[in-house]
């Protein structure tokens, strides 16, 4: 479906209420785009409350990915039920990632045609703050972690890429982000570009954006991308980042060992299949033949039977 309106070159700044197809248009453009006022500040202040004591206790990074200057909180999902809730549950972040990484296939069941649809769902959640000092990371792509390998374009087509993309990101600020104290540094339209050029991405083409406290900033995970040089003495840059990933791969974070089964059971059903209780389709993530939220509710199995795919 075509966008509501004309949009100018560059990146985009929009409403968070804006037309998902609006969105999705511009994720397809230039692979990335930031909603204002995505989330509240009484949300933030609250999630900022339940992820602190976890902050405050995280170790320094050994390598270049992460500068030491660096602090994380790890699965979020499990730590703070108002991110959760409020992020990566968000219905328009929702609707993004089943617009953009539903996969349906068709196959052969015998003499019958079976469709398979598998839904997205969380691979990655963790708060990054940079301190002071703190350098940039090298740019790179997110979509490597799932070996992710395509030819360049020079625009999207709806048919040619619809499965292009393996995963999303979204980077909500939790704190006014800037180029001067570490705001995500992304270059526009690099999700088209094929993954065996032979030359480093070029940082002259690289644009920061200007995010105030509780905007985000949604990009495919293709794109090259990495948290920018905190050049500050005095501030402290945090984004809450969440990726999510087509149903088929495997998550980047391992959600069945890092969020605790009673935590899990303490979310609806929604965000537990979101998590990664739930079977995509035709068949995984299966246990015993079966879907696994018998696993968090093994009361529920009693009448239940394993049955076709």
């Amino acid at each position: 479906m075509a966008p509501s309106k004309q949009y100018g070159p560059g990146l985009q700044y929009v409403p968070a209420s804006s037309n998902i197809e609006d969105i999705t248009y511009l994720l397809k453009r230039d692979g990335g785009v930031v909603l204002r006022n995505f989330v509240s500040q009484q949300d933030l202040d609250q999630t900022y409350a339940e992820i602190k004591d976890k902050l405050d206790q995280d170790v320094e990074w050994e390598g270049e990915f992460f500068p030491k200057e660096t602090k994380r909180v790890n699965h979020t999902v499990a730590i703070s039920p108002t991110y959760t809730k409020t992020q990566v549950m968000n219905p328009v972040f929702q609707a993004i990632c089943a617009e953009l990484l539903t996969t349906r296939s068709t196959f052969w069941w015998g003499d019958k045609r079976k469709e398979s649809v598998s839904k997205p769902y969380l691979t990655s959640c963790t708060a990054i703050e940079i301190g002071p000092g703190g350098k940039a990371q090298p740019l790179h792509g997110d979509s490597y972690v799932n070996h992710r390998v395509v030819s360049e374009v020079a625009e999207w087509d709806d048919e040619r890429d619809r499965t292009r993309e393996t995963s999303i990101g979204m980077m909500v600020a939790g704190c006014k982000a800037t180029k001067k104290n570490g705001g995500t540094q992304f270059i526009p339209g690099s999700h088209l570009w094929s993954t065996d050029r032979e030359t480093p991405p070029p940082l002259d083409q690289v644009v920061v954006p200007e995010l105030e406290r509780g905007d985000a900033f949604i990009m495919f995970s293709s794109v090259f991308h990495g948290g920018g040089t905190n050049a500050t003495t005095d501030q402290r840059r945090l984004v809450y980042s969440t990726f999510v990933v087509r149903g088929y791969l495997r998550q980047e974070e391992n959600m069945y060992l890092a969020v605790p089964q009673d935590i899990v059971k303490q979310y609806d059903r929604a965000t537990q299949q979101f998590i990664g209780y739930y079977i995509s389709d035709p068949a995984c993530g299966i246990v015993e033949q079966m879907d696994p939220i018998y696993v968090l509710y093994p009361e529920l199995r009693k009448d239940a039977k394993p049955n076709d795919f």
